[in-house]
């Protein structure tokens, strides 16, 4: 039986892959189609590196490899190991903060990246560079803190001897923990860098292990 299910699992794997190589075939067309339907671009290039994207298409881009992704993990998850809130932890860690960079698109688009004609002041510092509101930073931001509580609030669920509002705690938490730093801009009212300058996305990186730890060390 074991064999059986291992043999499943390799299978949803080798699925994965093919769904992924295929997609990076097809990509162009499927990026074609979806431009003309959101109306903005999704590739600034001709190219499949991070920077060949604008940060509006981009999100677009990493929510089709994570439906990949969690149809790969589907099988392993719901039917193997009888674990729904696991899986359900997945899609919070991964589908959440893409939705929200996507519904905030006026927030990490092209023009929060600082240039010479778009320049951010800091005090009377002009800084003409910077990553700007990069989505593929926020999205692993998201993710990590996610990881760090969110998936494992809804394993509790899974546990019937665990009280379930520890669970709903570390589930609750981590999601306003994810939320929070999904919105970098609001920041820049208490942090000394405009977050979309280096410096600033520096001071994001210690917030977000700040949030890790302390979601760590919740008690529970």
């Amino acid at each position: 039986m074991s064999s059986s299910h291992d043999f499943t699992v390799m299978g949803f794997v080798f699925l994965g892959l093919i769904m992924g190589t295929i997609f990076l075939f097809v990509e162009d067309i499927l990026v074609r189609k979806l431009e003309n339907f959101l109306n903005f671009k999704i590739k600034k290039n001709n190219c499949k590196a991070m920077g060949c994207y604008t940060y509006e298409g981009l999100p677009w881009i990493l929510l089709m490899y994570v439906f990949i992704v969690l149809i790969v993990l589907f099988y392993p998850f719901i039917i193997h190991y009888h674990n729904l809130p696991v899986y359900i932890g997945i899609l919070f860690i991964t589908l959440y903060p893409l939705l929200v960079i996507i519904i905030r698109k006026d927030t990490f688009n092209d023009s929060s990246v600082p240039s010479a004609k778009n320049p951010v002041y800091i005090g009377s510092n002009r800084v003409s560079g910077g990553p700007g509101y990069n989505p593929m930073y926020y999205f692993l931001f998201s993710f990590a803190i996610g990881g760090a509580s969110t998936i494992w609030g809804f394993s509790m669920l899974n546990f019937p001897n665990i009280p379930l509002n520890i669970g709903l705690s570390k589930i609750i938490f981590g999601l306003l923990a994810q939320t929070v730093i999904l919105f970098p801009d609001k920041f820049n009212k208490i942090l000394p860098s405009d977050t979309r300058t280096k410096k600033g996305l520096y001071y994001i990186n210690i917030i977000t292990i700040i949030l890790i730890i302390i979601l760590i060390t919740y008690p529970t």
